[in-house]
């Protein structure tokens, strides 16, 4: 072998790992259309009386492994989510962090995958099977666990040997050129190597190494990871893992190992969880396809005429694709897409197109389904249909007070409303209203069959995803490329969900070691706050945490702590949800981690502050909105007490 065949095989690798990766990606993606046929086979033979053995069962192992074999592809894509606030501040020093950031990750991806293998080996030696009538062996859908951890692993070494080797910087592109890089030279990239894996071991020994009464202690080190992993820029998913890893070896004797293999197994393979994805392919479908665009010609002819005139098409565009998405992201880049040029080209302030869509593409959030809400269920144990019915009401409320600060500025500001374009005869309102017809009977469909008890919110999924395609594919805008890239699409979302909520239930166990969660709520209940201070508390604790965390990070990383202390207080856990999903709304608006700002600056190209600024009005409308749950509870709770009085 010669000096000049490393650069040259190089990309030989490259282009091979990627091709496993992709593959991965495209069989879990399968798994995906698996899940949609086992719901439906579930739900059919439940309708038909017959007796269907373990199909809940093989949709959840079908979920685990669309989650597991994604996880690699997700993470080539820099589809994951993590907090690179630090990393795009760093200049000169970029791919130092960066370094920091890929051992870290890497030593967490090897540990998971270990153990990962392990546990599949252990189920087969101790003859483990299902607990359901399938009496499936749990080592055959766990070696989707082992194959998809090992794979994760190999693309988070993958990117660190490019970042010592390499001129790049990982997956993640820098916003800005870095036009110095002080580790040019590559035996400073293996020092800060060296380093960063000193510091772990240091970590690592400085946790086992304490006397296991230094509790108070034990716990300032567990925090202080959690928030330094999380803020250095590490994923999401794989800091939390790590930290529980730390909690586990500093407040248990027990195999950390073993304990995260079942609990990341329990927690992916779960029948709740497969309408996740579900719903995000519906959404998918609806994004790629003519049906989203058809939504907002049908709108507009009946907003021109209200005060404020098309802003209104935000709102109402965004509300009415909540109520068949789930993802903010998914409103914000449908109707953006859509609203964004047509408000332009009639003279619309750029300050009131910007911010509206902003605050109104949050109701993805709320308006049912909503992956938020999912993930709070299957968290905190709780009615998925439930807490959809509950999220109703206050998402119309919230749609009507954004609606209202329109109006009003169009009162104050009459200089900056353009002039309204001539009335449409009633008649072309009505034929343009005809386009609005697919979107409402897919509206109907999901939301109603959840409503009238034919349908659990897992199998109002289906319907939605069946429902889509049929749509789009009599409307002439299915195409193999939509329907393709919808599902490959939903698959990565999915993943990186997943691997939050894996690392989540890891950490939930850990925090039970620790005595935090016991111990704050102890310190909450000395305090004898009442109800509403305790919410007014909470209110702000999630304004601050959601500056730094993206909403779904925010819910399962808080939960296994406020979980206690709401029960405590008697607050209706249905309500709480909707109230969590309010302040997490917030979350997707506030600087410096605001998930909308990023999406509407890269569609934009406006400055991130200035986004932020234009956002401020509807960041205040939900915090009176937080007010207005306080003072009415019913609006949360009310329908789905309908719905459970009446099966």
């Amino acid at each position: 072998m010669t000096a000049s065949s490393p650069p040259t095989d190089r990309p030989v690798l490259h282009r091979a790992a990627d091709c496993l990766f992709g593959l991965s990606g495209r069989l879990a993606a399968l798994a995906l259309v698996a899940i949609l046929c086992l719901v439906v086979a579930q739900m059919v033979t439940r309708w038909l009386g017959v007796l269907f053995p373990g199909g809940a069962n093989y949709a959840g192992y079908a979920m685990a492994t669309a989650s597991f074999l994604a996880l690699a592809d997700t993470f080539r894509r820099s589809e994951h989510i993590r907090v690179a606030m630090l990393i795009e501040r760093a200049g000169p020093w970029r791919r130092a962090l960066e370094i920091w950031c890929y051992t870290a990750a890497a030593a967490v991806a090897l540990f998971f995958a270990w153990y990962a293998i392990q546990a599949p080996l252990l189920s087969h030696k101790i003859h483990d099977v299902s607990q359901g009538q399938d009496g499936t062996p749990l080592w055959i859908p766990q070696i989707a666990m082992a194959l998809g951890a090992c794979l994760l692993a190999l693309a988070v070494i993958e990117q660190l040997l490019a970042l010592l080797l390499g001129e790049g910087y990982g997956v993640d592109a820098p916003v800005k050129p870095v036009l110095r890089d002080r580790l040019a030279a590559r035996p400073l990239r293996l020092l800060a190597l060296a380093g960063s894996a000193l510091a772990i071991y240091a970590a690592v020994h400085l946790m086992t190494g304490f006397d296991r009464d230094a509790t108070g202690l034990k716990i300032g080190v567990f925090l202080f990871v959690l928030f330094f992993l999380l803020g250095s820029g590490l994923w999401v998913g794989l800091a939390l893992m790590g930290v529980a890893y730390m909690g586990m070896i500093g407040f248990t004797p027990r195999n950390p190992g073993s304990s995260m293999s079942i609990t990341v197994w329990s927690s992916a393979s779960s029948w709740t969880l497969t309408s996740l994805p579900l719903f995000i392919w519906m959404g998918e479908i609806l994004y790629r396809t003519r049906l989203s665009e058809d939504m907002f010609k049908g709108l507009a002819p009946w907003l021109a005429r209200f005060p404020g005139g098309l802003l209104h098409s935000n709102v109402v565009g965004c509300t009415v694709f909540a109520a068949v998405s789930g993802s903010s992201a998914a409103t914000l880049t449908t109707v953006g897409k859509m609203s964004i040029p047509e408000l332009r080209s009639r003279g619309y302030p750029e300050h009131m197109i910007i911010g509206t869509l902003a605050g109104a593409a949050t109701l993805g959030l709320m308006i049912p389904p909503s992956m938020t809400l999912i993930v709070y269920g299957v968290t905190v144990q709780q009615s998925i249909t439930s807490l959809f019915m509950a999220g109703i009401l206050p998402g119309l409320v919230l749609a009507l007070l954004f609606m209202g600060y329109i109006a009003l500025w169009s009162v104050l500001r009459p200089g900056q409303v353009p002039r309204p374009d001539a009335a449409l005869p009633f008649r072309e309102k009505l034929r343009a209203s005809l386009l609005l017809i697919p979107v409402v009977v897919l509206i109907v469909v999901v939301i109603g069959s959840m409503y009238l008890g034919l349908a659990t919110a897992t199998e109002a999924a289906a319907f939605g995803v069946i429902g889509a395609l049929v749509l789009a594919g009599l409307q002439g805008s299915l195409s193999w490329a939509a329907f393709r890239e919808s599902l490959l699409g939903a698959t990565r979302t999915s993943a990186m969900i997943a691997l939050i909520l894996m690392g989540a239930s890891f950490l939930t166990l850990a925090m039970g070691f620790t005595g935090v969660p016991r111990a704050l709520a102890q310190v909450i209940a000395d305090m004898h706050l009442s109800p509403v201070m305790l919410i007014a508390a909470l209110t702000v604790f999630y304004i601050i945490i959601g500056m730094f965390l993206d909403g779904i990070s925010a819910v399962v990383l808080t939960m296994a702590i406020i979980d206690p202390m709401i029960r405590a207080a008697g607050i209706d856990l249905i309500w709480f949800g909707i109230f969590v999903v309010v302040v997490v709304e917030m979350a997707q608006i506030t600087p410096p981690v605001g998930f909308n700002l990023f999406v509407l600056q890269g569609m934009t190209r406006h400055d991130m502050s200035y986004i932020a600024r234009t956002a401020i009005p509807m960041f205040l409308l939900m915090v009176l909105m937080v007010g207005v749950l306080v003072a009415f509870p019913g609006l949360a709770t009310w329908l789905p007490g309908i719905v459970q009085a009446h099966p």
